[in-house]
């Protein structure tokens, strides 16, 4: 693997492809250098922000994997990338047409099944992403 600095990410982040092994390929690159998770998840929301609108979609798949394969190994994806999540599935659902929010939001809701993340932090996804209304959650009651 070759070893990390921005400006390899920023390379790497621009040469991805919607493929599969295209994403997967870029995800084991990430994992393997998950000690910067934290910096690389600033680069990517940067360049999130600067690639064409039918990139996106691949940007956030790649997130996804990531997040997902690297469960095992350690929060430090799931925490890195939820400090921005929220900002990018609004910037996303901005320029984003039905079948890519579609897209988008079975990612949240396969999220939601795992246990990636709390049910209200998905559900604010889904209002930043626009696929759904502000919800309100009741803290449940303790039994006597």
């Amino acid at each position: 693997m070759s070893s990390f600095s921005e400006s390899a990410l920023e390379e790497k982040l621009n040469g991805i492809s919607n493929s599969q092994q295209s994403i997967q390929t870029m995800s084991l690159w990430l994992i393997h250098h998950r000690k910067r998770a934290e910096p690389i998840v600033k680069v990517w929301h940067r360049e999130l922000q600067k690639v064409k609108p039918a990139k996106k979609l691949t940007f956030m798949y790649l997130c996804n994997d990531v997040i997902q394969n690297c469960k095992r190994k350690g929060p430090e994806f799931s925490n890195a990338f939820g400090h921005y999540l929220e900002r990018a599935f609004k910037h996303v659902g901005h320029t984003a047409d039905d079948s890519t929010k579609k897209s988008l939001d079975r990612i949240l809701n396969i999220w939601k099944e795992r246990l990636v993340y709390e049910v209200e932090f998905i559900d604010r996804l889904k209002v930043a992403l626009g696929t759904a209304s502000p919800v309100i959650h009741t803290p449940k009651k303790k039994k006597n």
